[in-house]
């Protein structure tokens, strides 16, 4: 025997031990476990905390595997720690949930007093919840909507079917603002008239509230009540809103919620803070379990580290945000489902709230979106420690309060990518509390990409978009923009410099037209994306906006089945003036980037050129090789803006298999092919979320 072999051999062995990484550990968790047992599959952790615990202490990846059941988390879910995997045991049902079950603390409502502001009829669904009974904390109404921080939702109730809704009248519609008194802007309270007999009812006003679009089409309120002078027929709400309030269109128009006499429908509830209660008509023998929102914090937050999935579990019922990441690296949801949250369903990078505000100490840590529309508004170099390779997979995100996916990452100074992601989700009915720019996915930062995606079922925007270099393609997008106007599907703008976006084989179809709606919107001035391989079908008003901007790029999309294709103007010239100036918005934007200075003038070597000539012109807006089918008017506008060849128009069938679902393709040999130079067929069968 070779005693010098085997030595050499024995301490190979212990060198490629030591340099190997460690095996991979699982630590499993029921709801039948113990947090003093070992963790095995058979011996189970009980809960979620101890797991993360004990997994602090391991090296290397460890596996996370809960079996099935209904998790209620005492406190948020914190990973710190790379290699980390979080998921379901062999497809078992597991839901993490930031709510509690109530509905053994639900009583009949014995109180006359407000039996008899309900209807009889429903007296017998007629319940209350009372937290001081229960040791329960009631979070009260707060005013939400354009401008306004989006924090953690107020207490909320809801069902095995989804989330309940608070009284509201009218029920489906809104009620036109009538004179105005007073706007309620720079701090005064506004007052308006009304002409209906609806208020007449309404005994205590203590907890009503009005919502709608007061001003502009496109920014929701949400405030509440001071007085109604019946005689007069005028409201005074008790707090200002940012752009006031106004009369004479037909979209600014407001609608109560909270009162006691319009619980009137099972499902519904209210909110009667004084008492500390809730009271809800629900008929508890076709219901299920009812569950109260709880926790603000986000269910799982994962700070810091790199190498974590989250897989196959549902997150449920809390007040704040589902999943949290900042300054992350190839984390990754996947399979998962998110629905009735109060807040957002995703953010990948931090919000912002401002130092010293109740929502949260510190701004650089607020674990909520916060007031991060306001944030990159005032600062476009704004940057969210998104991390990078982050991505949200095969995820279904439903029945959330403000917004599906927050995809933030990336650095705008140095036009640095993060590669963050969002792929094969279907995100739908997103804005039950926030309505207007709280989208099914934000994007923002520069080089993000959102693939394949269902979008849908939403009174504004499908994606909003800020940053550079981003990528929306194979999209399925309908049933947005049904509340508001002046906005569009994709929507981004205001800022030349946010250039190099792609909107690709997207299928932008059955768009509200009941006020001025867009499929892609590219507002003050907005320049620079390339749309091309879409598919836009009766896609609102004005399929295509282009305000003022420069550069913008269409070819080989199809346009059918609109009274507009293409609305082009020349705003900077007239009531765009302001946006132009010498240090105004879009210099300042400009100036701030360094746009004649690497890396911007080597990325887009026209922008060092952008003050050159007539700004206030729209220019270099090229519109090539796209069909144009049974379109009322191709282009509103002056075509002078516009470089317009090689496309095709034409109400003669141009050879789909079948108009009324272009995604079924082309014939054979279709003429559309031969009429457009270079028309490239598009990949229908890729477009849309593949998830069952």
């Amino acid at each position: 025997m070779n005693w010098n072999i085997i030595k050499k051999c024995l301490l190979t062995g212990l060198l490629l031990m030591a340099l190997s990484p460690a095996v991979s550990r699982e630590i499993y968790v029921s709801l039948r476990g113990s947090d003093k047992a070992s963790g095995s599959l058979k011996q189970p952790l009980k809960t979620l905390h101890e797991a993360l615990r004990r997994a602090g202490q391991e090296r290397g990846q460890v596996d996370i595997v809960l079996r099935g059941g209904m998790y209620h988390l005492q406190q948020p879910v914190v990973i710190r720690r790379d290699q980390v995997r979080l998921r379901a045991y062999r497809g078992e049902q597991v839901v993490l949930s930031g709510g509690k079950a109530v509905k053994d603390c639900l009583r009949r409502v014995k109180d006359a007093s407000v039996l008899e502001r309900v209807e009889p009829r429903l007296h017998k669904y007629l319940y209350e919840l009372d937290f001081k009974k229960h040791g329960l904390a009631l979070s009260d109404i707060h005013a939400v909507g354009f401008g306004r921080a989006s924090i953690p939702a107020w207490s909320e109730l809801f069902t095995d079917e989804g989330p309940l809704s608070l009284s509201r009248w009218p029920k489906d519609s809104m009620v036109l603002i009538g004179k105005v008194v007073a706007a309620g802007k720079e701090g005064e309270l506004p007052i308006f008239g009304y002409s209906i007999d609806r208020p007449a009812r309404w005994k205590d006003i203590s907890g009503l509230w009005i919502a709608g679009y007061f001003a502009h089409g496109y920014a929701d309120d949400q405030i509440k009540v001071k007085s109604i002078d019946q005689e007069q027929k005028l409201i005074t709400a008790a707090q200002s809103t940012n752009y006031g309030f106004m009369t004479g269109a037909k979209f600014r128009r407001w609608y109560a919620v909270n009162q006691l006499e319009e619980l009137d429908t099972c499902g519904e509830y209210v909110i009667d803070k004084l008492h500390e209660k809730i009271y809800t008509c629900l008929d508890l023998k076709q219901k299920g379990e009812v569950y109260l929102s709880v926790m603000d914090a986000p269910l799982i937050s994962v700070i810091d580290c790199s190498d974590v999935r989250v897989e196959g579990l549902t997150l449920a019922y809390g007040r704040g945000v589902g999943v949290y990441m900042e300054r992350t690296n190839r984390v990754v949801v996947q399979g998962c489902t998110i629905r009735d949250m109060g807040s957002l369903g995703v953010s990948i990078g931090k919000g912002y709230v401002e130092e010293g505000s109740p929502e949260a100490p510190s701004a650089a840590d607020s674990k909520t979106v916060g007031l991060l529309q306001r944030i990159i508004y005032d600062d476009i170099l704004f940057n969210r420690d998104g991390g990078q390779d982050n991505g949200v997979v095969d995820c279904h995100i439903h029945h959330v309060g403000g917004g599906g996916v927050s995809l933030g990452g990336g650095d705008r100074r140095s036009l640095t990518p993060a590669r963050n992601y969002v792929e094969n989700c279907r995100i739908h009915d997103f804005n039950r509390i926030e309505k207007s720019y709280k989208p099914g996915v934000w994007i923002d930062g520069v080089g993000n990409r959102v693939t394949q995606c269902d979008i849908y079922n939403a009174p504004s925007m499908a994606i909003l978009l800020h940053g550079n270099d981003h990528v929306i393609e194979y999209c399925d997008i309908h049933d947005v923009c049904s509340e508001i106007d002046d906005q569009g599907a994709i929507y981004y703008g205001r800022d030349p410099s946010e250039l190099g976006n792609v909107v690709r084989y997207c299928y932008l179809h059955h768009l509200a037209e009941v006020h001025r709606t867009t499929g892609v919107y590219h507002d003050d001035g907005a320049c620079g994306m390339e749309v091309y391989g879409n598919i836009f079908h009766k896609a609102g008003s004005m399929p295509s906006l282009i305000g003022g901007g420069h550069n913008n790029r269409y070819h080989g999309n199809i346009f059918l089945c609109s009274p507009v294709a293409i609305h082009v103007d020349a705003r900077m010239q007239n009531w765009g003036k302001f946006m132009i100036q010498p240090d105004a918005v879009l210099d300042k934007r400009l100036k701030a980037v360094r746009y004649q200075e690497p890396p911007y003038s080597t990325a887009y070597p026209w922008l060092p050129d952008y003050w050159k000539g007539d700004a206030s012109k729209p220019h270099g807006n090229v519109i090539e090789g796209n069909l144009f089918y049974k379109i009322g008017n191709l282009v509103d506008g002056k075509t002078e803006w516009l470089e317009l060849y090689n496309n095709w128009a034409t109400n003669d069938n141009p050879g789909f298999v079948d108009e009324e679902n272009p995604l079924k393709g082309f014939v054979k040999n279709a003429p559309v092919f031969e009429r457009i130079r270079g028309f490239e067929p598009i990949a229908f069968d890729k477009i849309g979320c593949r998830l069952k």
